[in-house]
């Protein structure tokens, strides 16, 4: 067969075109799905490699499985709560339901930890079986647990001592689908750094046992002991309140509850056993059940929220406690120095109606540091005059020094101090703490957290605000009253309250002129 030679040269571009398409088309499919980016000499075992893991099993159904959700969640669950308790738990007694019913009231306990983040390295979970019926303790084989936040690891070598007391048993199964446990490990995950768990599902358990078994751990300073359980189930409202109510008082006089009382019996009773052990003492966080969280009050189910510390721990204190402790230890060391600019600041605004402004090369380099004062001046033991910062902008040297100015001259309710009156006048600088947001659910519980004669309280309302310092308590002792003096003196009614009204508390250190 002859080729037409005056069609070669389609012939011959179309094989090149051929060729061409071939050629590319292999570079693709080579490069795109023979074969990724990566070198198999760059290759690292990840943690499911090395590590069998429990997978969740509730995610979705009783907390948000978007990892984005669940920690904006726990976010808001942690900032709504205040923690005044700065003693270490040792125990702690949470709910385990879903996050909707119980989670408000696990972060009552698990905002206690925030403090401790970095010293908490070992968490032991004791919860009940909901799926699986068995006797003793159940351990799991696997070495993590994950929930959407990432894994937890478990602790191999408590574990693999744990195994040889009879009580426990090694049981994927009863971990398996268990929530009990899992529901806490999100919450852990925000408030501790760098720990492992040991996860405990029981069954049929003495509670003796149990305690007898977690002893020589427990003592541990590094570790926690966390007790899931739910209280009384599908009661009316009122029933579930008054049971709750028993339960309540038999955990705080160490009487052993019965199950009909917590799905967590056998759990509490342990923790009960340990806390006499070890002088721990148990404190009510907060106690709820499941109507108050929705419409249905006819069979409900109970929650609470406790931890334990020791009788005699010295408190490590946080917040504004810590702050306090900082202001005494100020106060202290230059309470010389800050009585003499108050007198010559109060001399200078009599006299001269002029600011005194103090010098570094008179007073110590630490007076020139930031901070807030309030000045008072009585005369007779009569309120003369007060003015004071609410936030550290200025020197604390220079805030004494105004505000002693402002308080002779510019306190609105005074006329300015004359000379004369100048011996006559006594003077209080109050050193101030930051602020701190209290959280309540309603008026009465307010008045219930705030504390007499320690809190100053700020109160705020949209563009109104009233402060009153902790030294007021002296003059009104009731807290009722308190609270309807600061809402007038923010230029609110007495009876004024809504969803908008925000009230912070604050301490203050004092220094009198004790020669005076």
């Amino acid at each position: 067969m002859e080729i037409d030679r005056k069609k070669l040269p389609s012939y011959i571009m179309i094989l090149v075109i051929i060729a061409v398409a071939v050629f590319f088309n292999f570079s693709y499919f080579n490069n795109h799905i023979s074969a990724n980016d990566e070198k198999i000499l760059d290759y690292d075992l990840t943690d499911e490699d090395v590590y069998p893991i429990r997978e969740t099993a509730v995610a979705g159904l009783f907390y948000p499985a978007d990892v984005y959700q669940l920690d904006k969640d726990l976010d808001g669950y942690l900032e709504h709560v205040h923690s005044d308790l700065s003693g270490r738990p040792h125990i702690m007694i949470v709910p385990h339901a879903g996050y909707k019913f119980s989670a408000q009231v696990a972060a009552y306990a698990y905002k206690k930890l925030e403090p401790f983040s970095g010293k908490i390295k070992k968490v032991f979970i004791l919860g009940p079986s909901h799926t699986v019926a068995f006797n003793g303790v159940a351990l799991s084989p696997d070495k993590a647990f994950k929930t959407p936040l990432g894994i937890v690891k478990t602790d191999d070598v408590i574990t693999q001592d744990l195994k040889k007391n009879p009580l426990f048993i090694t049981s994927a199964k009863a971990h398996k689908k268990e929530h009990a446990l899992e529901v806490q490990l999100p919450f852990l995950q925000k408030t501790l750094k760098n720990f492992t768990i040991v996860p405990m599902v029981y069954g049929n358990a003495n509670p003796k046992d149990v305690a007898k078994a977690l002893q020589p751990y427990i003592k541990n300073d590094d570790t926690l002991l966390i007790i899931s359980a739910d209280l009384s189930h599908y009661l009316d409202y009122e029933t579930a309140q008054q049971v709750d109510k028993q339960t309540a008082t038999q955990i705080q006089n160490s009487e052993p509850v019965d199950y009909h009382q917590s799905c967590g019996a056998t759990g509490i009773n342990t923790a009960m056993i340990l806390a006499k052990d070890f002088g721990f003492v148990p404190r009510l966080l907060d106690m709820v059940n499941s109507g108050d969280v929705s419409d249905d009050k006819s069979r409900v189910v109970g929650y609470g929220a406790w931890a334990y510390q020791k009788k005699d721990e010295p408190e490590e204190l946080s917040g504004i406690m810590l702050q306090e402790e900082h202001l005494k230890n100020f106060a202290r060391h230059y309470k010389a120095q800050l009585v003499d600019i108050v007198k010559k600041s109060l001399a200078a605004a009599v006299n001269t109606r002029t600011i005194y402004h103090p010098e570094r090369k008179i007073y110590s380099e630490v007076l020139f540091d930031k901070g807030a004062a309030f000045v008072t001046l009585e005369k007779n033991g009569r309120l003369r005059g007060c003015i004071g910062s609410l936030y550290p902008n200025k020197a604390i040297a220079d805030d004494i020094a105004e505000n002693t100015f402002n308080a002779a001259n510019a306190d609105p309710r005074f006329k300015p101090v004359e000379p004369d009156e100048i011996k006559d006048i006594d003077f209080t600088v109050s050193l101030l703490t930051g602020f701190e947001e209290i959280k309540f659910k309603s008026y009465d519980e307010l008045i219930e957290i705030i504390k007499p004669n320690v809190d100053g309280l700020l109160i705020r309302d949209g563009q109104r605000q009233g402060l009153f310092l902790p030294s007021v308590w002296k003059e009104i002792p009731d807290k009722q009253e308190f609270m309807t003096q600061l809402k007038i003196k923010a230029g609110l009614s007495p009876s004024h309250w809504s969803e908008k009204t925000k009230v912070f508390r604050f301490r203050t250190v004092e220094i009198k002129d004790d020669n005076n």
